[in-house]
């Protein structure tokens, strides 16, 4: 987006060119999280392989796609809050200096 933010001002009344920067730009975007989702995969299958860790897979996406807010409250405690907390439960259960969580 940095050359286009720099670039429009400069560009008096040229659609096409504003344009054409914006979708390179947007293009560019899109690149670099396509390529920063296939490293951060690489490391946590990386982790799971090499180091053995147990990972969970919590996905947020359908929280989001409620309408009002106190759905989308109540879908976050029980679809995302709770069962992180109960990772984390079961993790520190687990643990070699026997903490318990109440």
């Amino acid at each position: 987006m940095d050359k286009y933010l720099r670039e429009e001002t400069n560009i008096d009344e040229d659609d096409e060119s504003k344009k054409m920067i914006l979708k390179l730009s947007i293009a560019n975007i899109k690149r670099n999280t396509h390529l920063l989702i296939c490293h951060q995969l690489d490391k946590i299958q990386r982790l799971i392989n090499e180091k053995m860790w147990l990972v969970h897979h919590i996905i947020a996406t359908d929280v989001f796609k409620r309408d009002r807010k106190e759905v989308v409250d109540e879908a976050w405690r029980n679809a995302i809050l709770q069962p992180c907390l109960d990772i984390v439960k079961r993790f520190l259960k687990n643990d070699d200096l026997n903490i318990i969580i109440e």
